[in-house]
């Protein structure tokens, strides 16, 4: 689903539209073109700036969206656009497991990954893991090598669980953005998920 139903602070954040047949966009491009100028009016350099926003949010809006439930551009207002996360949400029958037990697998990492429960009272458990992942000539190219910072949470409400991931080249810009993207987590309402229709299925 596009259309996913998690409050969220648009002084922080862009909604990325992730399903264009329920959009007023026809695709990444029309909407990016959209956006750029709703992200750029009235400012110094428009135009300069339109081009460079355009151009990331094509690539944004580009990436695969498979089983995504919402993408979310972190873009605060007193500040410059650095990077995404994915919401997934998937039904699941509650069998008491906590929410540390379902993080997918790390695979290969540079050091152990950093795991911390995180309190939100909507939620029965959750938990977020950082993650610094090696990358290599298959990601890069012939004779590269860099470093992809990542950070993960998941969250159980009864038959649900809610898993989001970011990920940067740049451990310090996912930093800044960590709190952030739990008060988005905590925008989900346990509530209205139980009201969807999958909750029928």
């Amino acid at each position: 689903m596009s259309v996913f139903p998690i409050g969220f602070d648009p002084d922080v954040w862009v909604r990325v539209p992730t399903d264009w047949q329920n959009e007023a966009w026809p695709d990444a491009a029309v909407w990016a073109a959209w956006v750029a100028e709703e992200l750029t009016r009235a400012r110094e350099n428009a135009a300069h700036w339109n081009e460079v926003l355009r151009e990331e949010a094509a690539r944004i809006a580009g990436f695969p969206a498979d089983r995504i439930s919402a993408r979310f551009w972190y873009f605060p207002i007193d500040g410059e656009p650095r990077g995404w996360v994915d919401v997934f949400v998937q039904r699941r029958d509650a069998d008491g497991t906590d929410a540390v037990d379902l993080l997918p697998d790390a695979g290969a990492t540079l050091i152990e990954p950093a795991i911390d429960l995180v309190d939100d009272e909507g939620f029965t458990s959750a938990a977020r893991r950082l993650t610094l992942v090696p990358l290599g000539e298959s990601s890069l190219g012939a004779g590269r090598s860099g470093i992809l910072s990542k950070a993960e949470w998941t969250a159980v409400a009864g038959d649900w669980i809610v898993y989001l991931v970011s990920f940067d080249t740049d451990p310090r810009r996912l930093t800044a953005r960590l709190l952030d993207i739990e008060t988005l987590l905590g925008g989900i309402n346990p509530e209205v998920l139980a009201a969807l229709p999958e909750a029928a299925s």
